[in-house]
């Protein structure tokens, strides 16, 4: 009997994240094709792998013994898969990029300045607040707002953006203390709901208001177009004053946000992988040369 190293790899992902919804996401499948794949496996092997519970999916003895040998494999697996990466003459190709919302937004709306500089390469822009598990291969490149200090990861600095407070024109233009100190008081405010409270930003406003954000948002989506619709004003990266005219600045640069440089991470077995050192050095050059529009002069509005 040949075990399916596929079938391991669902058995490694719901072991990891505790249900078949959670791996099918993980995997890009659906939970009745992880369920029937997992009962497979079980029966294979002629042994129970988990035991099933209300909230999930829990480890059974025999699964336990099992699950350090798939780790060595996977890694194993990741090692080969990078190193061939390496060996690859050829520029062409997919690679991945992982980053939050608001860099995603930077890069997308310069895509026309970075595209022509990538020939035959196929970009993947991730949005994620979370940090993308590199060994993994989960992506190619991650920028971060903190330098790597663990596993064998290779960074180089980006310059951040700056943040301020700002309103739409019809909103301040309605509520003068939206330009004052007043404004934490006496003004409607956009933020994020409890799931993204740990961000700087919710944590600034937090602190400012005393209160919760009267307009929530589980992600950055649509969070600009809240603010743009005239809701309240919203703690915004400063680079979108250049993007949206509709947005007008009420604060100085919010110096309590300004911290590191940001950072460009990969993995040290993917650096010299052709295609991945190309967009590592492109998108290292987009955010240089637009240093001056994600850290404008600081000052009033």
């Amino acid at each position: 009997m040949t075990l399916s190293w596929d079938d391991l790899r669902i058995f490694q992902a719901i072991a990891e994240t505790g249900s078949l919804s959670a791996a099918g996401r993980r995997l890009g499948m659906s939970q009745p094709t992880v369920g029937r794949r997992l009962q497979a496996l079980e029966q294979d092997l002629g042994a129970r792998l988990f035991d099933r519970h209300p909230d999930g999916y829990l480890l059974s003895q025999k699964g336990a013994s099992l699950l350090p040998l798939v780790e060595e494999m996977a890694q194993a697996g990741e090692a080969v898969e990078r190193s061939r990466l390496q060996l690859e003459e050829s520029i062409a190709g997919p690679v991945r990029l992982s980053t939050d919302p608001w860099n995603c937004r930077f890069i997308s709306r310069r895509l026309d300045e970075l595209m022509p500089s990538l020939p035959g390469i196929e970009l993947e822009l991730v949005m994620a607040y979370s940090f993308a598990n590199l060994s993994r291969r989960e992506a190619d490149l991650a920028i971060r707002n903190q330098r790597p200090v663990e596993g064998r990861l290779a960074a180089r600095s980006l310059p951040d953006a700056d943040y301020a407070v700002f309103g739409a024109r019809q909103y301040v233009e309605r509520q003068p203390d939206a330009f004052t100190d007043a404004r934490y008081g006496s003004c409607r405010w956009i933020g994020y709901d409890d799931t993204l409270d740990h961000l700087p930003s919710a944590r600034w406003l937090a602190q400012k208001t005393g209160r919760p954000p009267h307009l929530r948002y589980n992600g950055a989506g649509h969070f600009i177009d809240g603010v743009l619709g005239g809701a309240g004003l919203a703690i915004l990266p400063c680079f979108l004053a250049a993007e949206e005219p509709g947005l007008v600045r009420v604060s100085p640069i919010v110096t309590e946000m300004r911290g590191d440089d940001q950072w460009l991470v990969v993995h040290q077995d993917m650096r010299d992988a052709p295609r991945v050192r190309l967009v590592a050095d492109k998108v290292a050059a987009l955010f240089q040369r637009n240093r001056s529009v994600l850290q404008p002069v600081l000052g009033a509005a």
